[in-house]
């Protein structure tokens, strides 16, 4: 099935405008007819070779996301499931992201990048208390308002420890410049690895890059494992 705009999905939800296309599927800006409301819709992509596992990766997004109402985390509203398409409803978020923010200012002012870090903090708490591990927590996937207010987007890869395993063993999971060591060594992740990255993110706020580079992802993977974090600048107060 062709997604094309003006669709209507579930006889309710309306494709307005496709936001991004990827290897797994497309996300759109959507409407809601029943309630009347601004959605994002993200759709599985049928024309890809592993369909079912991939179907089986959102339907555990879904899961995972069902729970975890939070200001501080993107809402899921429905998921539905048409022709082998999986279709996941969720808040529309139209800040932009941290990635944003780091791409046009560099460096970020303490003042201002640590009540988005507590934010993200406060939301990964809560996706913790319920079992599941985000995995790939980076500044892309941290949507920033004009105000200020967070929200976690995206657990397309997280891992909720009531459902049952999709990645295989030894499976590395999540993006070589944030990832914590033992994903990095295909362990398991846990709540601390989400906090590990988290601190990378804070790390390149605070600095202006990253703590850890390389040729590939492969070495930025293996810096996180082998190599120190190299110490954060002189002119950042540690006492904040």
């Amino acid at each position: 099935m062709k997604l094309v705009e003006g669709q209507l999905v579930h006889h309710r939800y309306r494709l307005d405008r496709r936001l991004a296309q990827g290897g797994m599927g497309e996300v759109w800006k959507g409407f809601d007819i029943q309630l009347g409301r601004i959605v994002a819709i993200k759709a599985l992509r049928t024309d890809t070779v592993n369909v079912e596992a991939k179907l089986r990766r959102l339907r555990a997004e879904a899961h995972n996301s069902a729970n975890l109402a939070h200001p501080n985390i993107a809402a899921l509203f429905d998921y539905y499931e048409h022709d082998g398409i999986g279709f996941l409803i969720m808040e529309y978020v139209p800040s932009k992201s941290l990635a944003d923010l780091y791409h046009k200012e560099k460096i970020i002012d303490p003042t201002k990048l640590l009540p988005i870090l507590i934010q993200t903090a406060r939301g990964l708490f809560v996706a913790h208390s319920h079992g599941v591990i985000h995995r790939d927590v980076k500044p892309a996937n941290i949507m920033v308002s004009d105000t200020g207010n967070v929200k976690i987007t995206d657990f397309g890869v997280s891992y909720s420890s009531d459902q049952e395993q999709i990645t295989q063993d030894g499976m590395v999971v999540g993006t070589a410049q944030y990832i914590s060591p033992e994903q990095a060594q295909g362990e398991q992740a846990t709540a601390q690895s989400d906090i590990y990255s988290l601190g990378v993110v804070a790390y390149e706020g605070l600095c202006g890059h990253r703590p850890f580079t390389g040729a590939t992802p492969v070495d930025i993977a293996a810096a996180h494992v082998n190599d120190p974090v190299p110490p954060l600048p002189e002119n950042v107060d540690l006492q904040l």
